[in-house]
C-alpha cells in the first residue's frame, strides 16, 4: 500500500524523464561532474599545486647557491696629460653552501609541513564536496516535493471554493463559508509562489555547483536502507574524528608550522656558517684610441706585463664564512615574541577545531541514529494520513464528511508526505556528514549511498 502511495507522489517527476526520452542522472554523476566543473574545488586543486612548490623552495635554500657576473665597459682615462679609450672584460663566479643556519633548516621543515597542509586541504575539499553536492541534490528534490504538494493542496482548495460558490448560489451555505474557502485558496496561491521561488533557487544552486541540468535529477527509490551507525558507541566516533578529521589534521600541521616560525625568529640571534668560493677573470685591456703614439706604446707595454692591473689575470678563493649577528635594534626579539603569540593562536585554533568537530560528530551521530526512528515514524504517519484521506473520501461520498473535512484531510496528507521526504533526505545527508567528520568519506561510500537510494526507471514505469 505505502509503496504504491509514495510512487504515485513521484510519478509526475519520473514520467517527465520518460516522456522526454531522457534519463535522469544520479548522485554519483552529479559528484563526478562537480569535480570537473566546480570552481571552488578546482581552485583547491590549483592551490594544492602551489603548495607542492613550498618544500622545493625550502630545500633550495640549503643547496649550493651559484651566481655568475660579466662586465664589459668602455672606459675613458685622462691623467698626466695622457688620454686613452679602452675596454676590459671581467667575469666572476661565486658559490655559497650552507653548513649551519638554524633559520634555513627551520624554514625547510616548515615548508614540508606547508606541503602536507596543501595535500590535506585538497583531500578535505574533495571529501567536503561530496556532502555539498548531496545536500544540494536533496535540496532540489525536497523543493520539488514541496512544490508538488502545495500544488495538490491548491487544487483541493480550488475545488472546495468552487463547491462553496455553487452551494451558496442554491442557499445551502452562507457567504462566510465562501469567504473561508476563498481565503484558504488565496493562501495556497501565495504558498505556491514561494515554493516555486525556492525550487528555482535550489536548482540554480545545484547547477552552479555541477553544471548539470537540475531538471534531470533522479529521485530516490521508494524505500531506502536505514543503517545504524557502526560502531554503536558515540565515543568511538569522537575518537576516530580526533585522529582522522581533516580540519583537525590541518590545524595540527599549522601548529607545527607555528613552532618552526619561533625557531626561524630565534635564528636571528644565532651565527650562520657557510662555505664560500669565488673565481674572477679579467681579460686583457683593449685600447680603442689614444691621444698619441707614445701613450699607445706605454699602455701596450703595461698590457703585456704579467701582474699588471691592465693585463689579463685570474683569481680564485675558497673559505669558510661565519656571520654573527650582534644587534639590530630589537627587531629579532620582537619577531620572536610575535611568533610565540602566533603559536598560542594556532594552539587555541587547534583546541577550538577539536571541540567543534566533537560537537559536530555528536550532532551527526544522533541525527543518523534518531533519523532512522524519525523516518520510520514518518512512514507510519504517512500510512495513517493516507488511510484517513481514503476514509474521508468515502465519508464525503456518502454524506458523513463535508468538503472542509475532505480538504483538511488532503492538506494533512500532503504535509505529512513533505515531512516524510524531508526526514529521508536529512538522514542521508547526516550519514555522509558523519563519515566526513571522521575523515572516511570517499567515492566508495558515496557509491554505496547512491545504490541504496537509486530509483529504477523501469520499475516506475
Amino acid at each position: 500500500m505505502l509503496n504504491k502511495l509514495i510512487m504515485r507522489a513521484k510519478l509526475f517527476v519520473c514520467s517527465f524523464f520518460l516522456i522526454n526520452g531522457s534519463y535522469a542522472f544520479d548522485l554519483i554523476t552529479a559528484y563526478e561532474k562537480a569535480l570537473e566543473y566546480n570552481a571552488d574545488y578546482l581552485a583547491s586543486v590549483a592551490q594544492n599545486k602551489s603548495g607542492q612548490e613550498k618544500v622545493i623552495q625550502g630545500r633550495a635554500a640549503l643547496l649550493p647557491q651559484i651566481s655568475a657576473t660579466g662586465q664589459m665597459n668602455e672606459n675613458y682615462l685622462n691623467a698626466n696629460g695622457e688620454m686613452v679609450y679602452y675596454n676590459q672584460p671581467t667575469l666572476g663566479i661565486s658559490l655559497s653552501q650552507t653548513l649551519y643556519d638554524f633559520g634555513k633548516f627551520s624554514q625547510y621543515t616548515k615548508s614540508k609541513y606547508a606541503t602536507q597542509v596543501a595535500d590535506l586541504q585538497l583531500a578535505n575539499a574533495k571529501s567536503k564536496l561530496i556532502v555539498t553536492i548531496a545536500q544540494s541534490y536533496f535540496d532540489v528534490l525536497y523543493a520539488e516535493n514541496s512544490l508538488n504538494a502545495i500544488k495538490m493542496t491548491k487544487d483541493s482548495l480550488e475545488k472546495q471554493l468552487n463547491q462553496a460558490k455553487k452551494s451558496f448560489d442554491v442557499g445551502t451555505v452562507t457567504i462566510a463559508d465562501v469567504n473561508d474557502a476563498q481565503s484558504g485558496f488565496d493562501t495556497s496561491v501565495a504558498d505556491e509562489i514561494k515554493a516555486q521561488n525556492d525550487y528555482i533557487n535550489k536548482k540554480n544552486i545545484f547547477q552552479n555547483l555541477t553544471g548539470l541540468d537540475p531538471n534531470q535529477i533522479q529521485p530516490l527509490t521508494t524505500e531506502i536502507g536505514l543503517i545504524e551507525p557502526n560502531p554503536v558507541k558515540i565515543e568511538s566516533w569522537s575518537y576516530m574524528a580526533r585522529s582522522a578529521n581533516f580540519n583537525i589534521k590541518i590545524a595540527d600541521k599549522q601548529l607545527q608550522m607555528a613552532t618552526e616560525d619561533i625557531g626561524i625568529a630565534k635564528a636571528g640571534h644565532l651565527p650562520s656558517v657557510n662555505i664560500v668560493g669565488s673565481y674572477n677573470n679579467q681579460g686583457a685591456l683593449s685600447i680603442d684610441g689614444a691621444d698619441s703614439a707614445q701613450t699607445l706604446a706605454a699602455y701596450s707595454n703595461a698590457i703585456s706585463t704579467p701582474g699588471s692591473t691592465l693585463s689579463s689575470y685570474s683569481q680564485a678563493a675558497v673559505g669558510v664564512q661565519v656571520n654573527i649577528p650582534l644587534y639590530n635594534g630589537g627587531t629579532i626579539s620582537s619577531q620572536v615574541r610575535q611568533s610565540v603569540a602566533n603559536y598560542e593562536n594556532s594552539m587555541q585554533q587547534l583546541v577550538s577545531t577539536k571541540r567543534q568537530t566533537d560537537q559536530d560528530v555528536q550532532n551527526a551521530y544522533w541525527q543518523v541514529e534518531n533519523g532512522i526512528n524519525l523516518v520510520k515514524a514518518q512512514t507510519q504517519s504517512l500510512k495513517s494520513a493516507f488511510i484517513k484521506l481514503k476514509s474521508d473520501k468515502i465519508g464525503y461520498q456518502i454524506g458523513l464528511r463535508n468538503s472542509v473535512d475532505l480538504v483538511n484531510s488532503q492538506k494533512n496528507y500532503y504535509q505529512v508526505l513533505q515531512n516524510y521526504n524531508q526526514a529521508r533526505y536529512q538522514y542521508l545527508v547526516f550519514r555522509l556528514q558523519l563519515m566526513y567528520l571522521i575523515g572516511s568519506l570517499d567515492i566508495d561510500f558515496l557509491k554505496n549511498i547512491n545504490t541504496n537510494i537509486k530509483t529504477s526507471m523501469e520499475n516506475v514505469n
